[in-house]
Parts: C-alpha cells; sequence; structure tokens
C-alpha cells in the first residue's frame, strides 16, 4: 500500500519539478527571443542585409566593366563587346516579397527550395517554367509527385500549409 502511495507522490513530484524547470522567466524569454516576436526581427534583418547586398554589388560591378569598354585599345572594345551578350543572356533575378518570404520562412520551405538555385528540391524558377495553376501548386504541396520532378528527393506531403498560403506563394511562384 505504501508503495503504491510513494509511486504516485514521485511521479508527481517529478511532474510539478520538471513544470517548474521549463516555466521560469528566464527560459521563457530565452524562447520567445528565438521562437517569438524576435524571430520576425531577425527574418526581417536577414531580408534586408540580403537586398542591401544585392544593391551594393551591382553598382561595383558595373564601373568595372565600364572603364574596361571606354578605355584601351580597339581589341579590347570588341572583347568588352562579346562580354555585354553574356551578361545580357542571365536572367534578371527579382527579389523574394517580404510576405512571400516570411511564409516560405514559416513553412521550413527555404529548407530544401530557393527562387533561383537548386538546393535538396527545385529552384522556384524551374518550378515557374512548368507553367503549374495555383491550384495544382496547391494539390503538389499536400500530395507531391514525384514522377513531375525525376532527379531530385521526393517532396514528403507538407498538408499543415494553409491553401491560401500556398496560393501566395503559387502566384509569386507564376510571376518568376
Amino acid at each position: 500500500m505504501t508503495l503504491k502511495k510513494s509511486t504516485s507522490l514521485a511521479i508527481i513530484a517529478l511532474a510539478v519539478s520538471v513544470w517548474m524547470g521549463c516555466s521560469s522567466k528566464e527560459d521563457k524569454a530565452k524562447y520567445d527571443e528565438y521562437y517569438g516576436s524576435a524571430s520576425k526581427a531577425r527574418e526581417e534583418a536577414s531580408l534586408v542585409n540580403i537586398q542591401n547586398d544585392k544593391k551594393n554589388a551591382k553598382p561595383a560591378e558595373a564601373p568595372a566593366a565600364t572603364t574596361t569598354a571606354t578605355s584601351g585599345t580597339p581589341g579590347d572594345t570588341a572583347k568588352a563587346g562579346e562580354a555585354a551578350p553574356a551578361a545580357e543572356a542571365k536572367p534578371q533575378r527579382k527579389a523574394v516579397p517580404a510576405e512571400v518570404s516570411a511564409l516560405l520562412n514559416k513553412h521550413a520551405c527555404f529548407a530544401c527550395h530557393q527562387a533561383y538555385d537548386k538546393v535538396i528540391g527545385p529552384a522556384y524558377a524551374d518550378v515557374a517554367k512548368k507553367k503549374y495553376s495555383v491550384d495544382e501548386i496547391v494539390a503538389l504541396v499536400h500530395s507531391p509527385k514525384p514522377e513531375h520532378w525525376p532527379g531530385f528527393p521526393p517532396m514528403a506531403p507538407m498538408t499543415h500549409v494553409p491553401k491560401g498560403d500556398i496560393a501566395i506563394i503559387a502566384n509569386w511562384i507564376n510571376s518568376l
């Protein structure tokens, strides 16, 4: 009889100690800082940094190309003329809108996909080339079909992602 009482008291004491240890204000503050509202601030700061890096990289490359084209011998200008079409052939990369980026982060899409680069899954620009409708993209996110993307690992069904969020992402994908 005493063993039963001791066991139940020990379980209650263990549960209370775990509850008290996990509910301290310090732990809650750390959790909120990482996962709560501070995570949104980190995401926004990261996006701003990425956009600033892209803006700063473009002007730095442009003067180097113009100085090569304007200075030197006639042979140099021909070489610069050959390089210009190659640069124009590269597709223009658009920045990911903040609303879409937030959804892609929220649902962990960026873990496997990027806008223009292959990671684990195909790049969103490659998905856009398939010309899927918004409804098709919603269906493929909820129930992926690996035969659509040979050479890539099969995507896990993302049934927890709301259709409205997928529709916003799908409209952005189709704009690429």
